[in-house]
């Protein structure tokens, strides 16, 4: 009779396992604008999370992809902690980026800041700005500033590869920035934007100039 009960037991307690594990692997999908473009976020720990999982917005609409390079990889975060460690150990192709406007940058005020998008075990737990692993370039964050700060503009990211490692190389990253403007866009910005489409060719892909650090 005790081995019966101990039997049960122990398959009680392997059910719930089972059930808590199975719930804290859920992962919601996060709509475009659950990352914060301007603010000053919190760094959070966590799991990356997959650009895939990241859905649309009716509200916003897709204006182009920039294929192009993180800078600053290669430099120590403010708490201490070492981007190129955090590459190394954290970054894999197809995990989603978050990119936050820093305009009190003292070197840069149109400095864009890199970040991990990342997710805990919690059921339902939506993404979250993780570690700092670098810059948008200089040039690139010249353009794409103004677009957030004064035109609304929503900027999502994601890791196409990690290069580097070998021979002591330093890593790098290259990515893929996706940007989004309001649907209902209206006035002279609009205007403009459909005037410069209609001037250049029918790919939406630019390719930003790749540099090493």
């Amino acid at each position: 009779m005790e081995a019966i009960i101990v039997l049960l037991v122990a398959a009680v307690i392997a059910i719930g396992f089972m059930i808590a594990k199975a719930k804290g692997a859920q992962r919601v999908t996060a709509p475009l604008t659950a990352v914060p473009q301007t603010a000053a976020a919190q760094t959070h720990p966590g799991k990356s999370y997959p650009f895939s999982e990241i859905t649309s917005d009716s509200n916003l609409l897709h204006v182009s992809s920039i294929h192009t390079k993180i800078r600053g990889v290669t430099y120590e975060n403010s708490d201490g902690a070492q981007r190129q460690q955090i590459i190394r150990d954290c970054c894999n192709s197809g995990d989603a980026l978050c990119l936050e406007r820093e305009p009190n940058n003292p070197f840069d005020h149109n400095a864009i800041k890199v970040r991990r998008s990342v997710y805990s075990n919690v059921p339902e737990d939506k993404p979250r700005p993780g570690e700092l692993i670098g810059y948008v370039s200089r040039e690139l964050a010249e353009d794409l500033a103004r677009k957030v700060d004064h035109d609304g503009f929503v900027l999502m990211a994601w890791i196409k590869n990690v290069t580097g490692g070998e021979d002591k190389k330093s890593f790098g990253v290259n990515i893929q920035i996706e940007e989004y403007r309001p649907a209902r866009q209206q006035g002279p910005v609009a205007k403009r934007r459909q005037r410069k489409k209609c001037d250049t060719d029918t790919s939406n892909t630019v390719l930003a100039e790749d540099q090493s650090n």
